[in-house]
């Protein structure tokens, strides 16, 4: 008797550590698991305002289309991104069936590893007491409204394919928003008809075998980039720009400022018939004259005037027109 109960305690102890330990992983490190809106929360804590039921930081649509109206992706990584200290997070090399389009939205990260028969058994027999598809489909399901799907199947193109043209519609009538695969898509010339665009590194006339999904809503790797959920993508045709959700704003408005100051630069350029030279216009001794100054400025403002924004105005940290130049110095009288 006594033995029995010894043996009773020691097995109710490992159990208690099973339980502990599964609750100490993260959640996306559970096979085929979803991140917690804690565990969501817990990595994105730069993050201050509302949030989707599943955790992820909601950035406003109002800011998601002035970022997609007013920059471009490899614009986008620049300023405040790099001056906050995030220096990978452009990624180029895709192709896309609408080079013309952009991409904008929040980003909704589905990982996949090369599989193990042992772990996909378990992943597709838990799915099908769920009574759910198969693995790429039910991430689908879980989309919403103004989402960018990422699926990462680390750059692998053969057998590592997310949709055909069927679900590559169903994923935009879902989300109103194309998406990105680090890997392959088939039926490209069934996908490019429709009006939404597609990032991938190549086509392949398969799907996903020995592939499995790891993870949803977790980071993701695409290329150089670090990938969060919640993270607003910026597409075009040069790339895709991953941004922070906290920089969101930050990035808006410095590039709504910059773009116009681009809009006048080349028409300056183009109006003066190479009278100009491109320092006075561009570069570290820009903007020497005041006369270019001053209109830039004017321009600027103007534009903003016109759209019934708030009108900007050059500061010691935002001179966006260049600096002042500086005034010489007098030389010290001698004693």
């Amino acid at each position: 008797m006594k033995r029995f109960r010894i043996v009773l305690v020691t097995l109710q102890f490992l159990a208690l550590a099973i339980v502990t330990l599964l609750l100490a992983v993260p959640s996306w490190a559970q096979m085929d698991g979803l991140s917690s809106r804690e565990q969501i929360i817990k990595w994105t804590p730069l993050w201050k305002g509302e949030r989707l039921p599943d955790g992820r930081p909601k950035v406003s649509d109002d800011l998601i289309k002035r970022l997609c109206n007013g920059t471009t992706s490899e614009e986008a990584s620049w300023g405040p991104i790099r001056q906050a200290g995030y220096l990978h997070q452009w990624e180029g090399g895709f192709m896309t069936t609408h080079p013309e389009m952009r991409l904008c939205g929040r980003a909704f990260t589905v990982r996949w590893f090369p599989g193990r028969p042992e772990m996909m058994k378990v992943i597709n027999d838990d799915a099908e007491a769920k009574g759910q598809s198969q693995m790429n489909v039910r991430t689908m399901d879980m989309l919403q409204q103004g989402d960018v799907a990422i699926a990462d199947f680390y750059n692998n193109i053969i057998d590592g394919v997310y949709t055909g043209d069927n679900l590559a519609v169903s994923i935009w009538a879902r989300t109103g928003n194309g998406y990105v695969v680090n890997g392959g898509i088939r039926d490209v010339e069934g996908t490019a008809p429709y009006p939404f665009p597609v990032y991938f590194r190549a086509p392949w006339p398969g799907t996903f075998p020995g592939k499995m999904v790891v993870c949803v809503n977790c980071p993701v790797q695409i290329g150089e980039v670090t990938v969060m959920p919640g993270d607003v993508v910026l597409g075009d045709r040069e790339g895709l720009t991953f941004i922070p959700p906290h920089l969101v704003e930050a990035v808006v408005k410095h590039h709504e400022i910059t773009s116009l100051v681009d809009d006048w630069r080349k028409a300056k350029y183009i109006e003066a018939k190479g009278s100009i030279k491109p320092s006075e216009l561009y570069g570290s001794i820009a903007f020497q004259n005041p006369a270019y100054r001053k209109e830039c400025i004017a321009y600027v403002q103007k534009k903003f005037t016109e759209k019934g924004q708030k009108v900007p105005v050059p500061t010691q940290d935002n001179a966006f027109c260049g600096e002042p130049p500086r005034q010489s110095q007098p030389p010290a009288k001698k004693p």
